[in-house]
């Protein structure tokens, strides 16, 4: 005889009292419950079928202890089996649902069982009443089971849920659960789908839900974003103006709820010294921080070149905020984004006569503190001094005055780019390179002292760069990065091959004289060629000391240097000695250039250096120029 009833009024009472006992081992009884639900099957007695389900989902919900009886049993696969996302009516599945979301709660055996319906209750989502329960069952499903996630992440919930959320078709309650799910659907997601064209919908997804004003939800979307955009290959198709302009809006409304104290903490943050990996992942420095350097490598795409110009809606907004009077770390953001396009002679020289970006860049360079702002506002304005024809406008506007003071911060990576804009604007230039030689330093600036020397009396741009050159420094963040004294000595070496140029209109030799006779104009280029670490920079240390001993006054400077510094000589017969090798194992038959230029300086040596030589540097000299 049956233990509950033959018919549904006996049933119902029966299994209500039955289920509120708790669970024993001797619970085969329940096996009734499938064939029973198939007699009230939903056609026939809606009711006694949605009531009988409804009973079964409090129980194991209020009870842990059903989970293995409705297991074992077959309810819970009944109820799988029966579970029809589109057709089962609303209570019904609902009902299913409690059931089966309740016997996985906590349950890695039940959820094993569940996990090939999965496509089940995704399937659910589709009907906005049943969005909510549907989407309160994954989380059990998922939580702390990887496998679920796995399988959540291979099936790309994150991209359907985002769709809904995005297109309202999930209520309010639904919700929490739905950003939960997203969170460990994004963060189990293969390399490869991560990549494709969904997950660049998805993101775009969430940076609109991140942008819609969801304060409960709005630190886990930005989370999610930052999620996806540190992919690279990512960040290559995120160049698309729907996206990026969302990244960038995204870091302009975050940036707006931080307060004052935060903004220096992010500009801390975004220091090239720091290591992001070292920050708080839930720290407002770090969201900032993870944002500009997500814009700036997709900026730095090819695409992003491809795609956008000076005249772009996007790179209008990114100037605006530029512009603006209210300095913050999205300045930061825009100076990398501009400078990242500023790729082309055309579109600098745009900036510069049209827009005259470089004088609020100069503004941000002699105005401000923070290492990170400085840095990337000298790499924007360095792009801009590329073409020849705008160096004489930078260097009109001031920018030499403040490449001075940018070559006195503590940050090394803000003196490396002040020393190479200063390279840079030294190059083929002479308006630039008459004011480096002939003009004071800043008066607001103290003059480096070196051991051995008296101060000029009146020490000039050029003095202030040269012992700027010889002063110990901190170590660069990146080996792509140059130090001061290379840059330095890089620009001297720039002045030395413009006014030995044939062709320049100028009389140079006045400026050559002068700058022989500002102390320790050969220590740059002694350094430079002496380190080994840049091989372009050494040989262009070789040039310049090649070039400075052309004339008499130069080789006055070289000797004085060689009997305070015996070892230059014996690194460039090492050098030499290297090359000669080197073309040999090549089997070259020509001189290469730094052969070239070793024998051009031990030649212009010999000729107007001889008579300051004693007879063993001269013996020196003359034994590397017969033996190379």
């Amino acid at each position: 005889m049956s233990r509950f009833g033959s018919n549904s009024d006996e049933f119902l009472p029966l299994l209500k009292q039955y289920l509120a006992a708790d669970a024993g081992e001797d619970y085969h009884d329940l096996e009734e419950v499938p064939r029973k639900l198939t007699e009230f099957a939903p056609s026939g007695h809606p009711y006694a079928c949605r009531e009988t389900v409804e009973l079964l989902g409090t129980a194991v919900g209020n009870n842990k202890g059903w989970q293995r009886p409705f297991e074992q049993t077959g309810i819970l696969r009944y109820v799988l089996q029966q579970l029809d996302p589109l057709q089962t009516p609303v209570e019904l599945a609902t009902q299913y649902l409690r059931v089966i979301g309740n016997c996985v709660a906590d349950n890695d055996d039940n959820r094993n069982i569940v996990l090939p319906s999965f496509e089940k209750l995704i399937d659910c989502l589709e009907r906005r009443s049943l969005a909510p329960i549907a989407l309160a069952v994954i989380l059990n499903l998922c939580n702390d089971f990887k496998v679920a996630q796995d399988r959540a992440a291979r099936l790309r919930l994150d991209s359907t849920i985002c769709e809904y959320m995005v297109s309202n078709k999930i209520p309010p309650g639904g919700v929490d659960y739905a950003v939960d799910i997203l969170t460990w659907t994004s963060t189990a997601l293969s390399p490869s789908e991560i990549r494709d064209a969904s997950s660049l919908k998805t993101l775009n997804h969430i940076l609109n839900l991140a942008l819609s004003y969801d304060e409960e939800h709005y630190h886990d979307y930005v989370a999610i974003c930052l999620h996806y955009l540190q992919d690279a290959e990512l960040q290559t198709k995120a160049t698309q103006p729907e996206v990026l302009g969302r990244v960038f809006d995204l870091l302009l409304d975050y940036e707006c709820r931080l307060q004052p104290e935060e903004f220096q903490e992010a500009f801390r943050a975004l220091n090239s010294h720091i290591d992001p990996s070292r920050l708080d992942p839930g720290g407002h420095d770090f969201v900032v921080t993870q944002l500009v350097n997500s814009l700036a490598a997709i900026s730095a795409t090819d695409d992003f070149i491809k795609l956008y110009n000076p005249r772009s809606p996007l790179i209008k907004k990114v100037k605006s905020r530029l512009l603006s009077l209210a300095v913050t770390p999205s300045t930061v953001c825009a100076c990398v984004i501009l400078g990242n396009i500023a790729v082309s002679n055309e579109v600098s020289i745009d900036m510069v006569e049209d827009m005259s970006l470089h004088v609020t860049l100069i503004g941000i360079l002699s105005a401000r503190k923070e290492a990170a702002l400085l840095y990337a506002a000298a790499g924007f304005i360095r792009h801009l001094a590329f073409p020849e024809e705008n160096r004489r406008v930078l260097g009109e506007a001031g920018l030499t005055e403040t490449c001075c003071h940018l070559l006195l911060s503590q940050d090394p990576a803000v003196r490396g780019e002040a020393a190479a804009i200063l390279c840079k604007l030294a190059t083929d230039n002479f308006e630039n390179i008459e004011q480096i030689v002939y003009e004071s330093m800043p008066e607001d600036i103290t003059p480096a002292e070196l051991p051995g020397a008296a101060l000029p009396v009146r020490p000039t741009i050029l003095y202030h760069m040269i012992t700027q050159s010889q002063l110990p420094t901190a170590p660069l963040p990146s080996s792509s990065m140059k130090p001061a004294a290379i840059e330095l000595g890089r620009a001297i070496v720039a002045i030395l091959r413009y006014l030995h140029r044939s062709d320049t209109p100028h009389d140079v030799e006045p400026m050559l004289r002068h700058m022989y006779q500002t102390p320790f104009i050969t220590k740059p280029l002694t350094q430079l060629f002496q380190q080994r670490f840049y091989a372009e920079a050494r040989s262009e240390g070789l040039l310049g000391l090649g070039l400075i001993v052309q004339s008499h006054e130069g080789a006055m400077c070289i000797v004085n240097a060689l009997k305070d510094d015996g070892s230059l000589l014996d690194s460039l017969e090492e050098f030499l000695t290297g090359k000669k090798k080197e073309v040999q194992s090549q089997n070259a038959t020509h001189f290469t250039r730094d052969q070239q230029n070793a024998l051009m300086f031990l030649h212009g040596l010999s000729q107007n250096g001889a008579h300051l030589m004693d007879s063993h540097m001269l013996e020196r000299v003359e034994a590397m120029q017969i033996n190379h």
